[in-house]
């Protein structure tokens, strides 16, 4: 570190005692420094610092032993201005207070204290007369995040885990520019967010020349980003280059399997392609990072994370086995379409706090989709949709521990907390929803301005509100409200009058199962059945009823389905007459996604008491034999494993097992 002088260092070090209670004051009517130094990272220290923090530098240092036991040491250089108030400096470091080597402010030694995760600095000890805050510090970064193997390791910062390796601002609000030098072994590549650089005139080498055996790299400074999104990757990889419309690709990996690598090279580098084309005409915006590279680590955590110009991915969703299938490829295709367009949201645009995490896997999954369709139109793209989210949805929906999509977070440590069923399946639902009510053009538009209101700032679901509000008629806000701020579903019923032999009116009514009354628009579809045959009649659910204009007149149906399109969401209520025809008609119905949509329906009768569970059984035993659909099977299998054993008797189960056992 330029200026650091060692004996200073271990004057900090035997200096770091408990901070005098005055010395870290904050002004009388904020919170105090206990509050706001409770473990984690709080909603009230955010919106604290948030208030004070402004033009945020990060000068990052590593040095990477070649041993996994050894120990990675590091050096942090954090400069900002200081926009408000007075009180302490509050980083977040969640380390032993051995991790801390010393801290140092324009070469002098500062107090310092590690309380509940954070390093606290007291009161003007950093700051200087015209607001500019300096800290250096000296540190062992803590193994957890850096993921660390004997040939290669790779960092994984989200959704607050950067205080853990190193010193830093970890909320996803106060997005800072970052300046990475990296010591690694000699033979090592390493990749960060963005090119590699030459070293700045005020940056001599962080912990001196670099031995026999070593490198030192240093990258170019990053736009803003949140600390979740800072990343690199260092160890014994090779790379693979391809130029797609004037663009450099490199994808690192550590497969040895040369055959393997060659089979799927030119799949994974025009998929990236593919995706960033199609986004960059969709925003309207071209790609914003200066460099876009992607590494396959071997047993990854997740299928991949959208670290900008560095994005990880687990290798065997990229590099697929030989002969995959189209289901295999398909995963691949989105996974990739799905990373690349956290470029725009999440990276370019991020959620002012964790609360709005779901908004930015919605937009990718949304996105996503678009963009590989049309690419295999030889699956059933709404009955996979369906079936990957409404069965999921509802099972949480439909329970007492259900709740909103956008859920208030008080503490960063908490967030594992958001995710699950409501996030990743009723978010989706919702969204394509929200299209399909303000229309496409409106929603593209909507969304591009949403995009623009904050390029390499944050913005959360209320800006996206306000961003589609001038774009349509719906009430936008109102329509938040009820479907992603607050829980449930609503029951939907058709109410069919008919006279002569046709229909004279058909009425769809929806309901709330809480007795608030409130209601959820969205556009659904209600099936008239003749025989194995629908007719599927579009409806815009608004108030309470809705009037189905197109069923006057229609010869009179041997059952009505509303929600048989697959689209909407909710209790779809069926007559006890229409309920015991769709029984007996299931297995014919066309297309598939209403025959799966039925069997939803059917499933939430017997959870409601409507259905006999053996009734639901037998269905299985004489449809899923002939069943084409190889999702609809598996639903179907589901469930009937999941009736046999929770809801049937010992008694029934006797009497249906030999004609299962044969079905099966």
């Amino acid at each position: 570190m330029a200026g650091w002088r060692r004996g200073a260092v271990a004057a900090a070090v035997a200096a770091s005692a408990a901070l005098p209670a005055a010395g870290c004051g904050v002004i009388p009517g904020e919170p105090s420094v206990a509050e706001l130094t409770e473990e984690g990272v709080t909603r009230t220290l955010a919106e604290w610092r948030a208030a004070r923090v402004d033009s945020l530098r990060y000068r990052l240092a590593f040095r990477l032993p070649a041993e996994r036991s050894a120990p990675v040491e590091g050096v942090a250089r954090i400069t900002w201005r200081r926009t408000r108030g007075e009180g302490p400096v509050i980083l977040d470091f969640a380390a032993p207070d051995s991790a801390v080597r010393g801290v140092e402010s324009r070469g002098r030694p500062v107090e310092w204290e590690l309380r509940g995760g954070h390093l606290v600095v007291p009161a003007g000890a950093a700051v200087d007369s015209a607001g500019a805050v300096s800290l250096e510090v000296a540190f062992v970064a803590g193994d957890g995040p850096l993921n660390r193997n004997e040939e290669y390791l790779y960092t994984l910062f989200v959704p607050a885990r950067a205080r853990e390796a190193f010193p830093c601002f970890d909320q996803p609000d106060l997005k800072g520019r970052f300046r990475l030098s990296l010591e690694a072994p000699e033979g090592w590549r390493v990749v960060s967010n963005t090119p590699a650089a030459g070293p700045a005139p005020d940056d001599p080498p962080p912990f001196g020349p670099p031995g026999p055996g070593r490198r030192l790299h240093r990258f170019a400074e990053t736009p803003p980003l949140p600390t979740y999104l800072f990343a690199f990757a260092a160890g014994r990889f090779q790379v693979e280059a391809a130029e797609r419309d004037g663009r450099t690709l490199r994808m690192l990996h550590r497969e040895t399997d040369a055959e393997k690598v060659r089979r799927n090279r030119e799949a994974a580098f025009d998929l990236h392609a593919a995706a960033l084309r199609w986004l960059e005409e969709y925003t309207g915006i071209p790609y914003p990072f200066e460099k876009f590279e992607f590494v396959l680590v071997p047993s990854f955590q997740y299928g991949g994370m959208e670290h900008p110009g560095a994005v990880l991915y687990r290798a065997s969703r990229v590099l697929l086995d030989e002969s995959p299938t189209t289901g295999q490829k398909l995963g691949r295709a989105s996974l990739i379409s799905h990373e690349t367009a956290h470029m725009w949201f999440g990276d370019l645009v991020t959620m002012e706090w964790f609360d709005d995490v779901w908004m930015k896997e919605v937009f990718a999954n949304f996105m996503a989709a678009k963009i590989v369709h049309p690419s295999f139109p030889e699956i059933d793209h709404d009955l996979r949709f369906l079936l990957n989210h409404h069965p999921s949805a509802y099972a949480v929906d439909r329970s007492e521990g259900t709740h909103p999509i956008r859920q208030e977070l008080p503490n960063l440590a908490d967030a594992g907390s958001l995710y699950g069923a409501i996030i990743y399946q009723k978010a989706p639902i919702v969204m394509r929803q929200l299209e399909a009510l303000t229309g496409e053009d409106a929603f593209r538009e909507g969304v591009r301005d949403y995009l623009r209101s904050a390029p390499w700032g944050n913005a959360g679901w209320p800006g996206l509100v306000a961003a589609l509000d001038p774009h349509t008629e719906l009430d936008v806000a109102a329509w938040s409200r009820v479907w992603v701020e607050e829980a449930n579903r609503p029951a939907v019923e058709a109410r069919t009058v008919v006279s002569g032999g046709r229909i004279d009116s058909l009425v769809v009514e929806q309901r709330d199962p809480t007795g608030r009354g409130r209601r959820w628009p969205q556009r659904i579809e209600t099936a008239l059945g003749t025989g194995d045959s629908l007719a599927l009649l579009p409806v815009r659910l608004r108030g309470r009823s809705t009037v189905v204009e197109g069923a006057r007149g229609r010869p009179a149906p041997d059952f009505v389905v509303p929600g048989a399109g697959g689209r909407g969401y909710g209790r779809f209520v069926l007559d006890p007459a229409d309920r015991d025809r769709l029984l007996e008609a299931l297995p014919g119905i066309e297309p598939a996604v209403s025959r799966a949509a039925a069997w939803l329906i059917l499933w939430d009768a017997m959870l409601e008491g409507e259905v006999a569970p053996g009734e639901l059984v037998e269905l299985v035993r004489d449809a899923v034999g002939g069943e084409s659909e190889e999702l609809l099977v598996e639903r179907m299998l589901a469930d009937l494993s999941e009736a046999w054993w929770r809801y049937l008797d010992a008694g029934t189960r006797r009497r249906l097992a030999p004609g299962v056992e044969r079905s099966l």
